[in-house]
């Protein structure tokens, strides 16, 4: 063999071999199968405008869902119908202002949806942030915490009646990341600097633990709710982190190996949307979530005081 026909060869192997890996990792993530129209079922999606949300929105419309895009920015919401529409006819799409860093504007979005669609099927409480330097609510809690946990808090506290009444799912995204957070009753709503050794947003990862706290708790209480993690996706979620064309030169190893496209992250949503089923060994409160389209058991050791107080401490934020 001549050495120019193995300096050809050598590098079409290895990205034969780096595609049929990376083809391996999509089919282990897995896949929502089932295709079956949707018709005359509502879901109410956070952040629908963007990344996992949209996705999700134009997967449930395809089969023929009504859905309620809760969004912040209405040029947004109008932006990312359009783009619906350019793949898909189906289904409504119906956008309503929705601010999750603001109580007032989270009670305005309730009343809309108990006047206009008080028999929904499933609310998917999927908008989250990550943010590098201090920000607040409305009502100043640290944005995280404010957004992420205690903005769905109040949404579902103000729609349990109509949820209750429907039987009607609850959907929670959190994040494996969870497993990585804590609650910190003592500085509960506050920012907190990272330390020199923290590789992670700990205000973001405690949030995600808040999440599953939350969902074993609405389980607990005979809601039909479902937690999972998407996984690392390709969206704009940390676009306040302002990646360079250099970061994803330096992780393309991660990207190769754990970065999955918005479209596969947001098949763990609809599967806790329409298709995943919690049984009495695996469920919220017996720590199971749903990812890889399928139940995994997370290695946080919960408790139950800690579930309970964090429940406590958001009522009575939300009500303060």
């Amino acid at each position: 063999m001549s050495t120019s026909l193995l300096y050809l060869l050598v590098p079409v192997g290895v990205g034969v071999g780096l595609y049929a890996i990376r083809k391996l990792r999509e089919w282990q993530w897995g896949w929502v199968r089932n295709s079956s129209s949707l018709r005359g079922k509502v879901y109410i999606i956070t952040g629908a405008n963007t990344g996992l949300g949209f996705e999700t929105a134009l997967a449930l419309a395809s089969r023929q869902a009504t859905i309620i895009m809760a969004c912040r920015n209405m040029d947004r919401a109008g932006d990312a119908i359009s783009r619906i529409r350019q793949t898909t006819q189906e289904g409504e799409l119906i956008p309503l202002e929705l601010d999750l860093a603001s109580f007032e504007s989270i009670r305005k979005f309730a009343e809309q949806v108990k006047g206009r669609f008080p028999s929904f099927d499933c609310l998917i409480n999927n908008a989250g942030l990550a943010m590098r330097t201090p920000q607040y609510t409305t009502e100043k809690h640290e944005i995280h915490y404010g957004v992420n946990h205690l903005g769905h808090f109040l949404l579902v506290d103000l729609l349990k009646d109509n949820i209750r009444a429907n039987g009607a799912r609850i959907v929670v995204v959190s994040s494996k990341m969870h497993e990585k957070g804590r609650i910190d009753f003592e500085h509960l709503g506050q920012w907190m600097e990272r330390g020199p050794r923290d590789r992670t947003n700990n205000l973001y990862n405690n949030s995600k633990l808040m999440n599953f706290y939350f969902a074993r708790e609405l389980y607990k209480q005979g809601y039909n709710v479902h937690v999972l993690c998407p996984g690392l996706c390709h969206t704009d979620f940390f676009r306040d982190y302002n990646p360079r064309w250099y970061h994803y030169v330096l992780f393309s190893p991660i990207v190769l190996f754990f970065l999955r496209s918005a479209r596969q992250g947001a098949q763990n949503i609809i599967h806790c949307a329409t298709d995943n089923v919690n049984t009495e060994e695996k469920n919220p409160v017996t720590g199971y979530f749903v990812t890889n389209v399928q139940q995994t058991k997370s290695k946080t050791k919960f408790d139950e005081e800690t579930s309970e107080r964090l429940w406590k401490e958001s009522f009575k934020a939300i009500n303060a």
